[in-house]
């Protein structure tokens, strides 16, 4: 949380709060903050709205003042492997133009406490990296605390990343400007940084920062409520929206962002772009579909595609923007592309028995947030995130919708769709806590995440994946918390603030329309109110706030504009108080307007296809009592796709909102997950602290709750997965540990493949290993004799060295054939930038497999094709076999 400074309190005592409560109108008030008509207050902190161009707030004043907080990691070669998530060095200083510098710290050591706290902005920051030196020169490698060997002769320097501007968290992104340097030769190695801690906000005398409009939005709509907040955020947010478009016509993601990225632009124009800036959402659209007419899944973990598989949400954007302007053109485009892409994730990415698609949590992407540690890209690929899977369901609904209106069959779409609806609903539904699971997780033997997960909650209620019972539960139950609803609840231990511990406005935005459109009137007034508190104090729509304290600062990146805020920020006007719902036919108006924010609201000038209109929603309510057409009633709030010209409608509403509940509680943290190991016959774990007890799951099901911390194994005769689960106090639970796999050591069959090998890198099992890229044009064989029928897992032992862990593109893709028929998709996801001896293995497949000879054929297939296109490799040491059950 943030304190005011002597200096500032003194001010605030001498001129008081000129946005006294006295005579505002409150909109929504509890024990965190206020929201008025015309200012947010928070303790000693307030922003005012002097009129729908200017606001001036005193949170910016405190943040420019206190002490700044920087955490940061060094990294050898670039690789984030000096400690794991969340154990950060850090420092304080003063943000004044003076200089200081650190104490000097060692590679991988504890944290220097008591932090430093420097004299100005300007920070020297020493590390002694003669240990890892010496190890070079002694043993010619160094093992970092958190990664793979070095070579003494891999080694390229050690940089520092980090939470502030000019450091960053993304380690791939990581250039000279971030490498510290040796000058003398002593083995201390040091980097000056000047850090960025400012706002972009100028103060005035009062030591306010000020927003004042610099932006000219003629040709876009005005709006009107009589409250001057009201107003503010909406001509801000236009304003950010205009300054988030590129030189070439396209979005950015945020000032911290450029570039155009497939998720962030998507959600954003279906929560308001399409309608606002549609010709730039189109840009925005064209320039995410590769030169194969296929959607762009951006950079991520493992290498992209298909590890993660949300780039779909390019689909969600592409019919808003079809049925917002009725073009025809744009249609048959978008479902070419859509089509494409849909066609390779159902050969890649999809499992047939629960018909759920695999992959990373929509936004959710960066995998120590959300995901237990053990994890890894194969096992992300491997599980199947609620998100992801309600935008899979709702990119066949547009199929569907998309070939009707091309006049091609639709049946095939509809069915996906239907398919996928039901495995949402058996798979990842939990009916006593009235919510979804977050995902699927445990390799071969999955069980369900039980966190909520709160957008995939809200595009469930929005796309319709939820039935109108279970969307009245889900709005009921997922926990929101005193500042928004976070990502997830509850949330990971050890985990610093970014999506975990996190609020995101975008989310608060899809889940404030999933409340509107479910007409729980709980969840509405308090998602807007936190998107208005954070984007008035912090005079800027951010990119997320720490769940906890509700503060821009603190989290592992922050940006200001971010582009989703902005969208989300306007959605609060055009898809709740307004109510506008797009579809091929026309523009239907179903207005949510809480009593407190009662109309009249009006838009002017909104363009809708050959259109512009001028609205007014009067009153408050659910529901529209009485609708006109430039004075003319109609049967319906409904306009046709057909009206052209400019026209007045006027709406009326019922004066009722439903009555509602909603969670609210503290932020929550689960108990940390227990590390598991076998010693002989018996599993054996560490205590957990506040641990009540541990539960131990055997294939995915529990069998058994102790508050020892060893647990007697049974014999085993055929493959079992063994986890652990520490158990709270509270209720709560923690991950599942690792699946610990038990199999009799007689019964694991490992095979090479057949013909030449090759032995360059080191660390294979065998005689060598076979490399697989495009450049070999001939499947990869391996033939294999099996004893006695029944259910196999394999998987292959592999290395990919073509990239690094969290980001790029070159995840490496085959299909397996089981005697010439296909029997499934065998990922090898990058494992670190040039890590061709760090050997790990892929996804495990299920196979029945008959007594005899079988051969086992690797081949690279068009649905193989990641998002590189060009390098698709991996080198394969050997395929393992393992019967799952005893014949």
């Amino acid at each position: 949380m943030k304190f005011l400074l002597p200096g500032l309190v003194a001010v605030l005592i001498a001129f008081p709060f000129v946005s006294s409560l006295h005579a505002q109108e409150i909109l929504y008030r509890s024990d965190a903050f206020t929201v008025t008509d015309r200012s947010v207050q928070e303790g000693g902190f307030e922003a005012i709205v002097e009129s729908p161009t200017r606001m001036r707030s005193n949170y910016l004043y405190a943040a420019g003042q206190e002490s700044k907080q920087v955490a940061f990691k060094f990294a050898l070669n670039g690789e984030d492997n000096e400690a794991p998530p969340g154990q950060d060095h850090l420092l304080f200083f003063d943000p004044q133009d003076t200089s200081g510098s650190t104490p000097i710290y060692r590679f991988g050591e504890e944290l220097i406490k008591p932090y430093p706290q420097l004299p100005g902005r300007t920070v020297t920051i020493r590390l002694d990296l003669r240990p890892v030196l010496r190890a070079f020169e002694t043993t010619g490698q160094y093992t970092p605390p958190y990664g793979e060997p070095i070579a003494a002769e891999d080694f390229e320097g050690v940089y520092v990343a980090g939470s502030m501007r000019p450091l960053t968290w993304d380690f791939n992104a990581l250039t000279e400007q971030h490498r510290l340097t040796d000058s003398d030769g002593d083995g201390i190695y040091d980097i000056t940084l000047t850090f960025d801690s400012g706002t972009a906000r100028p103060f005035d005398d009062e030591g306010y920062a000020v927003w004042t409009l610099s932006q000219d939005l003629s040709g876009l709509p005005e709006y009107a409520s009589g409250r001057p907040l009201l107003d503010a955020m909406h001509t801000l947010s236009l304003e950010e929206m205009l300054q988030d478009v590129q030189d070439d016509g396209t979005f950015m993601a945020g000032a911290k962002w450029p570039g155009v990225w497939t998720r962030d632009v998507s959600y954003s124009i279906v929560l308001a772009l399409a309608l606002l800036a549609p010709e730039v959402s189109k840009q925005s659209l064209l320039a995410k579909v590769d030169d194969a007419g296929r959607i762009v899944q951006d950079t991520g973990t493992g290498g992209s595609w298909p590890i993660s598989t949300d780039r779909m949400t390019w689909a969600l954007a592409a019919w808003e923007l079809y049925v917002v302007t009725g073009d025809a053109d744009w249609v048959q485009t978008a479902y070419d592309v859509i089509r494409r892409s849909a066609e390779a994730d159902l050969v890649t990415a999809r499992e047939a028995e629960t018909g759920l698609f695999y992959g990373e949590s929509s936004f959710l992407d960066w995998r120590e947030q959300t995901y237990p540690r053990w994890m890894d890209p194969k096992d992300i690929y491997q599980s199947q995130a609620l998100g992801t899977n309600v935008v899979h369901y709702a990119t066949y609904r547009i199929l569907a919708d998309m070939a009707e209106a091309l006049g091609e069959p639709s049946a095939r779409w509809d069915r996906i769709a239907d398919e996928v609806q039901d495995g949402l609903n058996t798979y990842l539904w939990q009916p006593d806590a009235g919510t979804y699971g977050q995902y699927r997780y445990g390799r071969l033997f999955p069980s369900l995440s039980p966190r909520a997960e709160t957008l995939g909650a809200a595009l469930a209620v929005l796309y319709g994946a939820a039935t109108p019972e279970q969307r009245e539960r889900i709005l009921a139950s997922v926990p929101q918390v005193p500042y928004g609803v976070p990502c997830i609840a509850p949330q990971i231990p050890g985990i610093p603030p970014y999506h975990n511990d996190g609020i995101w406005p975008f989310v608060v935005a899809y889940w404030t329309w999933a409340g509107a459109e479910g007409g729980n009137t709980a969840v509405v007034e308090h998602g807007m109110a936190s998107i208005y508190r954070a984007a008035a104090l912090f005079l800027t729509n951010k990119e997320n706030m720490v769940a906890r304290t509700g503060d821009f600062e603190g989290t592992q990146v922050n940006s200001d504009r971010q582009l989703w805020s902005v969208a989300g920020n306007l959605a609060t006007v055009y898809r709740v108080l307004f109510g506008m719902r797009f579809s091929p036919d026309g523009l239907q108006f179903e207005p949510f307007v809480p009593e407190a924010y009662a109309g009249p609201h009006t838009l002017t000038g909104v363009t809708y296809r050959d259109a512009v209109l001028d609205i007014t929603v009067d009153g408050f309510g659910s529901e529209v009592t009485s609708a006109t057409l430039d004075g003319e009633p109609l049967e319906a709030p409904f306009l046709p796709a057909d009206l052209q010209g400019r026209h007045t409608l006027v709406l009326t509403l019922d004066g009722e909102v439903p009555a509602s509940h909603a969670t609210m509680r503290p932020v929550q943290f689960t108990p940390p997950m227990p590390i598991a190991e076998q010693e002989g016959g018996e599993l054996r774990w560490s205590p957990v602290e506040d641990a009540a007890a541990y539960a131990i799951h055997r294939n995915g099901e529990r069998i058994a709750v102790t508050t020892d911390t060893s647990f007697a194994l049974p014999e085993a005769r055929s493959l079992s997965a063994y986890q652990m689960q520490a158990l709270g106090t509270d209720g709560l639970a923690s991950f599942l540990s690792a699946p610990l796999r038990v199999a009799p050591e007689e019964a694991v069959l490992t095979v090479q493949p057949d013909g030449e090998l090759e032995q360059h890198y080191e660390g294979y099992t065998g005689e060598g290993y076979v490399t697989l890229s495009t450049a070999r044009t001939t499947p990869v064989t391996v033939t294999v004799e099996i004893a006695e029928a029944g259910t196999y897992a394999l998987d292959a032992r592999y290395a990919n060295g073509e990239g690094p862990v969290n980001t790029d593109n070159k995840a490496a893709i085959r299909t397996l054939l089981v005697d010439g028929e296909r029997a499934g998709t065998l990922v090898f996801p990058q494992r670190g930038d040039g890590a061709w001896t760090d050997w790990g293995s892929t996804n495990a497949l299920r196979l029945t497999l008959t007594p005899g000879r079988h051969t086992f054929t690797l081949d690279l297939r068009a649905s193989d094709e990641n998002m590189n296109r060009s390098v698709n490799r991996a080198l394969l040491d050997h395929l393992r076999l393992v019967p799952m059950a005893a014949k």
